[in-house]
């Protein structure tokens, strides 16, 4: 395990026993590597420059500019996070900690803790990371039924009934080597790049003078998306 440790001004200026950068140091070392910083400026750039597994953060107040870096942090290389802190704000710490990839030690972090800590902080970082990898999925899986259904209804509206038009769209799919999603937006792109405007559609009724649902529709060719590889 390679370990951060960033410890800012106000925590080093107040040393407490049981309390000491070197203390925290040497216990991390027994995990692996570990590199000690006081500027939060040099924290970014080392974790640009290399990777890390835990980053342990010790501060006396939990100040907005921490607050910013620990999130950019989570956005671009996720890891491990502990945050040691004696003052912070309530509304801040809630929205850092929604997440679930973050430990949070108020008050005094002494040493004979942190390594129960540590694996605390890596238990809850591997729970949420796997909760939020399925809830991207199930995102996704979302986002390609809703795609799928589009580009059926397409298909539909030029006289193919739905399982004919899922049929083509499936063949299609596995002729280009795509999922059916990635089908789907495809010729959903296809119709609309050549559908009318919007006052055209609108200008489309039906005998009874209302408006048609899909008359301004555009069919789509499927053996020029073949020719074109879309």
């Amino acid at each position: 395990m390679r370990s951060l440790i960033y410890c800012d001004a106000s925590f080093s200026a107040v040393p407490v026993a049981d309390c000491d950068i070197a203390q925290y140091q040497a216990c991390l070392t027994a995990f692996g590597p570990v590199t000690v910083f006081t500027s939060i400026t040099k924290i970014e750039q080392r974790l640009q420059q290399q990777d890390f597994d835990t980053l342990l953060v010790l501060t006396d107040s939990l100040q907005a500019h921490i607050l910013g870096v620990i999130q950019r942090i989570l956005a671009s290389k996720p890891l491990v996070i502990i945050v040691n802190a004696k003052t912070w704000q309530q509304t801040e710490l809630t929205h850092l900690l929604d997440c679930g990839r973050i430990t949070f030690i108020p008050e005094m972090l002494t040493v004979n803790r942190l390594t129960s800590v540590v694996s605390l902080a890596q238990a809850r970082f591997s729970a949420a990371s796997k909760t939020i990898a399925e809830f991207k999925k199930l995102d996704e899986e979302i986002r390609g039924i809703k795609l799928l259904s589009q580009a059926k209804l397409i298909l539909m509206q030029q006289g193919f009934d739905e399982t004919k038009a899922h049929q083509i769209i499936q063949q299609q799919a596995m002729q280009k080597g795509v999922t059916l999603a990635q089908m789907s937006a495809q010729i959903i792109a296809v119709v609309s790049r050549t559908k009318p405007s919007t006052s055209q559609a609108n200008s489309v009724a039906s005998k009874s003078g209302a408006p048609h649902y899909g008359a301004a529709a555009s069919k789509v060719d499927m053996s020029v998306m073949q020719r074109k590889g879309c």
